[in-house]
């Protein structure tokens, strides 16, 4: 899928949530800059669902450092991405390992990378989310 397809399929779905949540919240589907972060104000929440493996360490600490300015005291950041884990089945590893993201990390690699930014981070390993052999790092970064 090329990048204009992804954006296309991104507005549809934000375009579908404005629909049945419109009242619920605000959407928007962009890049978000530290000149467009202005605009909006800070934010609750800010999520990086499949994200941090396809950055590199420098990619992944502009992104990291975006979103704690984008965060209010007291926000979270919640990250999710595929993970090499000690001990891991053989089968999930290389399920992982045939992902398009370059930069799976292990366990303690996305924690150093994210304690770069954030100081109260909490981690849980996921091996049970889909139907087939795969380990998932799910990252709740607090400022």
């Amino acid at each position: 899928m090329t990048i204009a397809n992804n954006l296309r399929v991104l507005h549809a779905h934000i375009e579908l949530a404005k629909k049945r949540y419109g009242d619920q919240g605000h959407f928007f589907c962009g890049q978000i800059d530290k000149v467009t972060l202005e605009e909006f104000g800070a934010f609750d929440l800010v999520l990086a669902v499949g994200v941090l493996h396809h950055l590199d360490d420098s990619e992944s600490l502009s992104l990291l450092r975006l979103a704690y300015r984008a965060l209010k005291e007291g926000g979270r950041l919640i990250t999710y991405d595929g993970c090499y884990v000690e001990g891991q089945s053989k089968i999930a590893q290389f399920i992982i390992s045939q992902d398009r993201g370059r930069f799976v990390r292990n366990k303690e690699e996305y924690f150093n990378l994210v304690c770069q930014v954030f100081k109260n981070v909490e981690q849980e390993l996921r091996e049970d989310l889909l139907r087939i052999p795969y380990t998932h790092l799910i990252m709740e970064c607090r400022k």
